[in-house]
């Protein structure tokens, strides 16, 4: 594994967001490689999907994890669905690396399509002539956003690697305290 103040430099430019603590401590956990088998972070990262309230979907691999659609909120109104995959591989050097990214899709709720899609009748989907829209089917204008879950990979480093976590977390709190922030 990296030592603690080297993954704070590769860090140290990331911390933007307004919580800086946070920016850093996922920064470091995702350049994280673990001596461990891959059995041990695996079952790590299936704890941490279970505690977010994900169900797994089947998976090809023992080294990696996907769930399926997640949705919070109100489908009638506004819902936030999103959908975890984490994979693991071992490098060369005989460590495990793990990656995780997350689609997040945002939808309006229940609703019929905006009027002028539903001139013409090519495409349509639905029984009435005036819509596009299919009974109980979420609609949302807006693409789904995919990106790495770092949050997910600092809580399996936690779990994983509780030690260094903690150690981790002393020296970014140490940074944090001094002159740069």
């Amino acid at each position: 594994m990296l030592s603690v103040s080297a993954l704070l430099v590769l860090g140290a430019g990331c911390a933007t967001t307004g919580n800086e603590r946070r920016t850093l401590l996922e920064r470091a956990s995702a350049e994280i490689a673990y001596e461990q088998p891959s059995r041990i972070v695996m079952d790590a990262a299936k704890g941490v999907l279970r505690d977010h309230g994900y169900v797994l979907a089947p998976s090809r691999g023992k080294n990696a994890l996907r769930t399926q659609w997640k949705i919070d909120g109100d489908l009638e109104t506004t819902a936030r669905w999103s959908k975890v995959l984490i994979v693991g591989q071992y490098r060369s050097d005989g460590r495990f690396i793990v990656r995780a990214e997350q689609v997040v899709w945002a939808t309006g709720g229940r609703t019929a399509a905006h009027p002028s899609i539903a001139n013409g009748d090519a495409g349509k989907r639905g029984s009435d002539s005036a819509t596009n829209y299919v009974p109980g089917e979420a609609y949302s204008p807006a693409k789904p956003v995919f990106s790495r879950a770092l949050d997910l990979e600092w809580e399996i480093l936690q779990r994983v690697e509780p030690r260094f976590a903690n150690e981790v977390e002393k020296q970014v709190d140490i940074y944090l305290s001094g002159p740069h922030s």
